[in-house]
């Protein structure tokens, strides 16, 4: 009688994990940051200018691991079974393709209609997400999924605003002021929020320790107040567009909004923090890293808005992108990248290779955050010595990220089991 001599676990079954589907979120992201540090490297040659680059960070690998991870995480933490819809990823890049063409090529139509796909997009996943919350059953960390829901509320504030900008309605003092607003809700809102109620217990869980005790339930109190009062101080940057008094108010206004979202950043990352000091896992340093910067960045901000000197803000910009938003993205798919490999070798040599030459790294990259944010504060009285210390800094960077997805990639196709 003839025997199956297959392995009796189906292919299929052993190539599905807890982190399987967002392989493709994953390699669309990873896209994008390439595109980003080509245009790094390109020296600014390709139109579109900085604006480029930044938004090529911002909506092509933020946004979609914002709504990827977001999607995932709510689901287990309210034990809802399920998975994203499938044409979220497609409809996603059509609206980020659409604005990315848009701007540079002065195409309004193209911006209107980008803006339009992501809006739908994003409040499909938010009410998606509102669903899962209101079905769950009081889980621990069901406070994780409304903040969740309140970041994808700030990507709607932050895709209006940038809808205005980019098609010219807005003029005058109200251009800046939009643009101010609109870095505030996307970077603090969109991806701040995202990642504060991710890394409670998602920072713990990449340097393989525990989180501190009451550190969530002190987290979930800051963080619904720090939201709203992020969304308080968006209102009131906007306001900064009236002349005189009224808009020395409103800034006046938005300053303490935002030292209240910034002692929600202090109370979300100084427990992860001390967490992640005393863990043994090589991959900390990459997430010590950002939750270090964040509130520094934030209570800088508040003192930028206060004073009124908005000259300051693309040095506090760079530091939130390079220092808390890329670092933190380079070290959650670094964690990532080896459960996206079925069990076996596979996953044992991305893991290990994942794993080497962390402290360097991190080393590596934060020394170029602090040139380059150095650089971005002193240019304005000496260009030319500072614009040398920038592309040193970059350089730094850059190594330090091109290293680990060299690592990651050169096991990727590790024999399996």
């Amino acid at each position: 009688m003839p025997t199956d001599r297959r392995d009796p676990t189906p292919r299929d079954a052993v190539r599905r994990g807890p982190f399987d589907r967002l392989r493709p979120i994953a390699l669309v992201a990873v896209v994008y940051g390439l595109l980003t540090v080509l245009w790094i490297v390109a020296g600014g040659l390709v139109p579109g200018g900085r604006w480029l680059a930044v938004h090529l960070f911002t909506l092509g690998v933020v946004t979609n691991l914002v709504l990827g991870l977001s999607d995932h995480f709510s689901r287990t933490l309210t034990h809802q079974p399920g998975t994203m819809p499938r044409w979220q990823l497609a409809l996603t890049n059509a609206g980020v393709l659409a604005v990315l063409w848009g701007i540079p090529m002065a195409e309004r139509w193209s911006v209107v209609a980008g803006a339009t796909l992501l809006t739908i997009v994003v409040f499909a996943s938010y009410w998606r997400l509102r669903s899962l919350r209101r079905a769950a059953m009081g889980p621990r960390f069901g406070w994780i999924v409304r903040i969740y829901e309140r970041a994808h509320g700030a990507f709607l504030y932050g895709a209006v605003l940038g809808a205005l900008i980019g098609t010219g309605v807005l003029g005058g003092r109200w251009v800046s002021a939009a643009r101010t607003a609109h870095l505030h809700v996307n970077l603090l809102g969109w991806a701040g929020l995202t990642l504060l109620a991710t890394v409670v217990f998602f920072g713990p869980t990449v340097a393989r320790t525990r989180i501190l005790e009451g550190a969530d339930v002190r987290a979930a109190r800051a963080l619904r107040w720090g939201a709203t009062a992020l969304t308080i101080a968006v209102v009131a940057l906007l306001g900064v567009g009236f002349a005189g008094l009224p808009g020395t108010l409103s800034r006046s206004m938005a300053a303490i909004g935002l030292g209240v979202f910034a002692y929600a950043v202090t109370v979300v990352c100084a427990p992860v923090f001390r967490a992640m000091l005393v863990a043994r896992a090589p991959g900390r340093w990459s997430m010590i890293a950002p939750v270090a910067w964040f509130p520094v960045v934030a209570w800088a901000d508040v003192a930028v808005v206060a004073t009124g000197t908005w000259r300051w803000l693309e040095p506090l910009g760079a530091a939130m992108l390079l220092g808390v938003l890329a670092q933190a993205i380079g070290a959650s798919l670094g964690y990532l990248a080896p459960l996206l490999r079925p069990l076996g070798p596979a996953r044992d040599a991305v893991r290990e290779h994942a794993g080497m030459r962390t402290l360097e790294r991190a080393f590596a990259w934060n020394a170029g955050v602090i040139l380059v944010v150095t650089a971005a504060i002193a240019r304005p009285a000496s260009g030319s010595v500072w614009a040398g210390v920038a592309k040193t800094g970059w350089a730094l960077v850059l190594a330090a990220l091109l290293t680990q997805v060299a690592l990651v990639a050169s096991a990727w196709r590790a024999p399996r089991a």
